[in-house]
């Protein structure tokens, strides 16, 4: 954003102090209008666009923290505020940060600090209209991953990876649940099965024995050397979320499994063919490959899990 094309709006009940500043900034080639209160700031603020507000803390009738609250209640993250002040205890700095102020500027006013803090503000709006834009213009993605089993950790991995697809897909939280239990189940039974291939009564025991004998198997170079593959396509305009997870393991009769989990009426609770049965469950299609090393599901994005079992 230029400076040309930014609009301020400078709001002090001191006219001398307005009119001062609008000069500052009218030479340094913002487009800038005055107001006499917080009220007429609101007022002006409804009427026309601003980008930024350079506004006094301490006003009759609206106080800094209160106009604050109105313009995050009204315009949420479309306008940014300055506040103007000549103290500022530590807390109505924390109450300001938290109601949104970008910045703060004490008096008498440094005019090189304010149009600082300005460029700054702006420098940053133009870096998230990009990426908005970039949004708008994002109708499919393609995610690889390629994880260590001594690294293993899926919070991370999936809080990286929630964030992303909530932000820039927007997709309904409901379904953005069961696609992050999904690709949870995937992944934890490569590293479980795949993976370290542990048997049924090691997964049964106690926390700190089964970390015991996991990193005992990780010292293994063979065990340590294998890897999960987890891929993540979704397509906006087809309205649907593949995930893909394989893994360097012996693989399993993966269609005497799903056999049982379709002849079943009810949810299986049970330990073995549990992940099969909440993917049937929750995706609208599950596939296997590579003798079941290779796991696929999709998922529409428009609407929740299934009522009866996934296609196949």
């Amino acid at each position: 954003m230029t400076r040309s094309k930014a609009r301020l709006l400078v709001v002090d009940d001191s006219a001398s102090i307005v009119s001062s500043l609008c000069k500052v900034l009218d030479l340094s080639g913002y487009h800038v209008e005055p107001a006499c209160s917080g009220i007429d700031a609101l007022r002006k603020l409804h009427q026309t666009h601003y980008d930024i507000v350079i506004c006094d803390i301490e006003m009759p009738e609206l106080t800094g923290l209160d106009f604050l609250q109105k313009i995050s209640r009204d315009f949420q993250d479309e306008v940014s505020v300055i506040l103007m002040t000549g103290f500022l205890d530590q807390e109505y700095f924390i109450n300001a940060i938290r109601l949104g102020a970008a910045d703060f500027i004490r008096k008498p006013i440094d005019t090189k600090q304010l149009l600082s803090s300005i460029e700054h503000i702006l420098g940053k709006r133009k870096i998230k209209d990009e990426y908005h834009e970039f949004q708008q213009y994002l109708q499919s993605a393609d995610f690889s991953f390629s994880i260590m089993p001594v690294n293993f950790s899926k919070s991370n991995l999936f809080n990286a990876l929630s964030s992303f697809l909530r932000h820039n897909f927007k997709i309904d939280q409901q379904v953005l649940n069961e696609l992050l239990l999904c690709m949870d189940e995937m992944v934890y039974n490569a590293y479980i099965h795949g993976t370290l291939q542990l048997d049924q009564q090691e997964r049964r025991l106690d926390y700190a024995t089964l970390q015991a004998v996991i990193s005992h198997k990780l010292s293994d170079p063979v065990t340590a050397a294998r890897r999960i593959r987890l891929r993540i396509v979704i397509n906006r305009n087809e309205d649907c979320v593949m995930i893909e997870v394989d893994d360097d393991g012996d693989g399993f009769d993966h269609h005497a499994v799903m056999q049982k989990v379709l002849s079943e009426q009810d949810l299986s609770l049970v330990e073995h063919g549990r992940g099969i049965t909440l993917l049937c469950h929750l995706a609208h299609k599950v596939e296997f490959e590579n003798s079941g090393r290779r796991v696929r599901i999709t998922k529409h994005l428009s609407n929740g899990g299934t009522s009866k079992p996934a296609s196949i």
